[in-house]
């Protein structure tokens, strides 16, 4: 059996999908079958580089532009050299170079812009006349895709496999795949070129096809796998929103409302918590298996007890729905009255410029610090408590690894992840959601009683406690019993 986990893109701010897939490769790592990670959006960047952040084999990874142009995921080792010796340059201007970039100009009208990686290594080529950007090679160990553009805007794609031979072509309207030539055949949208991908994989019958993100794309590929393979999806966030569902009508989160509506297609949904399951399988109107597995372990429970007293730590991607700005605005808020405090922000993303404003503007530089990536693992414990604002959480992986180095926590009390972690008043604080105006006010209060409670040091044993559940072996065993033994439509 061969099990293929689906997803869209990836990138340097993976999101908890990513991590989720993470997990699930390392879960599988002892399992009797190969696991494959299959991505199905056009990445402008060598696929590896971002795969192997989160420790993927190569192997392992199924890029689509690639396997229909039989290449694999490998290294860039195409160098500058190597680039204008293979277009002929012999004579040339260096205009600007850098750590990033290097442009030469070739002619009055023509100029190269190479963005590199380390290493004198090509990530991919601008070729630019008169100004304008005509196109642009990418690269890995060999010349990967060019990139036609006309009047600024993308028109074509050209693949080659490794012998430098076209491989097929696509030609796109509005960043939006049109027309695809591949092996005699025209294939006409991205629907049409994902159908004739997963025809390609040659799936067998007892194949578990795995949909992580199935927006844009379920719709297209569920002809081509239904009673072909058996299929699953994970839902990785809220499913519905409870606002605006009435009655028997729910307004389904619009990621999964295709999902939802043909759940008789799939073996089992897949949600993270006991919660969430309940609520689902009450909602779905065709029935279909739906299966309680988180979405992360942990290795071990810390068995470290000392830890700095008022030190409060949330790891997330610096974007706007986790409301990093609002966990700034609390910290200096509590701040007044715990002198003591202190916040690390762990994580990237494109938010990073704004909140590092506004922690200029609250003057909290000295106590509010954004840390970046890193590994955590050896970094939690010396925290006295984990706090988020967001009010989103499908589970929240940074939520379990709290969990599991013994820390209390603070959120918002939302389903799902926070009323799975934490249990109010034993080893940390929800706090009624209320609007994002008045939510600082309503964290810095929950700070407050979170140390006034004593619960960074008596939650410590509760967080511990609660995280038995989510051990590696604990969490492998619910994906064995599923792909291994499961059957379809069996209550679970």
């Amino acid at each position: 059996m061969n099990v293929y986990s689906i997803n869209k893109g990836i990138g340097y701010a993976s999101s908890g999908v990513e991590y989720a897939q993470k997990y699930r490769k390392e879960l599988f790592e002892n399992a009797e079958f190969d696991d494959h990670y299959v991505f199905l959006n056009y990445l402008s960047k060598n696929i590896s580089i971002y795969t192997d952040l989160l420790g993927f084999k190569r192997e392992q990874i199924i890029w689509i532009y690639n396997f229909l142009s039989h290449r694999p995921a490998q290294d860039t080792t195409y160098t500058v050299e190597m680039f204008l010796e293979n277009i002929g340059v012999v004579e040339y201007e260096i205009l600007n170079q850098t750590q990033k970039s290097l442009e030469i100009k070739l002619s009055a009208t023509q100029r190269y812009k190479i963005w590199l990686l380390e290493g004198e290594l090509i990530d991919r080529v601008d070729y630019i006349v008169n100004g304008n950007l005509v196109n642009v090679l990418h690269y890995d160990k060999s010349l990967n895709n060019v990139e036609d553009y006309y009047q600024g805007k993308l028109v074509k794609r050209t693949f080659f496999n490794m012998q430098g031979e076209q491989s097929y072509e696509q030609l796109y309207s509005e960043k939006e795949i049109t027309v695809t030539f591949i092996d005699n055949q025209i294939l006409y949208g991205k629907m049409a070129f994902y159908q004739y991908f997963f025809k390609k994989l040659k799936l067998q019958k007892d194949d578990a096809v795995i949909i992580d993100r199935p927006l844009d794309v379920v719709e297209g590929i569920l002809p081509v796998l239904f009673n072909k393979v058996r299929l699953f999806s994970v839902v990785h966030a809220e499913h519905y929103n409870e606002k605006l569902s009435k009655g028997e009508h729910i307004l389904w989160n619009n990621n999964y409302e295709y999902i939802f509506e043909h759940a008789d297609a799939f073996e089992a949904i897949i949600v993270a918590t006991e919660r969430q399951n309940q609520v689902l399988k009450h909602q779905l109107r065709k029935k279909t298996t739906v299966k309680t597995i988180p979405v992360g372990y942990i290795d071990e429970i810390s068995r470290k007890r000392g830890y700095n007293p008022y030190s409060l730590i949330t790891a997330s991607r610096l974007a706007t729905e986790k409301h990093l700005d609002i966990l700034i605005k609390a910290v200096a808020l509590a701040r007044e009255t715990l002198p003591e405090l202190t916040l690390d922000i762990y994580g990237e993303g494109g938010e990073r410029s704004k909140l590092e404003e506004l922690i200029q503007k609250y003057e909290a530089a000295h106590f509010i610090k954004l840390c970046g990536h890193k590994n955590l693992s050896q970094v939690y414990p010396k925290y006295s408590g984990y706090i988020s604002a967001s009010t989103s959480e499908g589970f929240g992986l940074s939520l379990l690894e709290a969990l599991g180095a013994g820390l209390p926590l603070i959120g918002v009390d939302v389903d799902y992840g926070n009323r799975e972690f934490i249990e109010n008043g034993k080893n940390g604080i929800r706090f009624e959601r209320t609007t994002l105006k008045d939510m600082p006010d309503q964290l810095a209060q929950a700070i407050l009683t979170f140390y006034d409670q004593h619960l960074d040091e008596k939650g410590r044993v509760v967080s511990k406690r609660k995280a038995k559940a989510y051990l590696k072996e604990n969490v492998s065993k619910l994906w064995e019993e599923l792909l291994e033994k499961g059957k379809p439509n069996d209550e679970n």
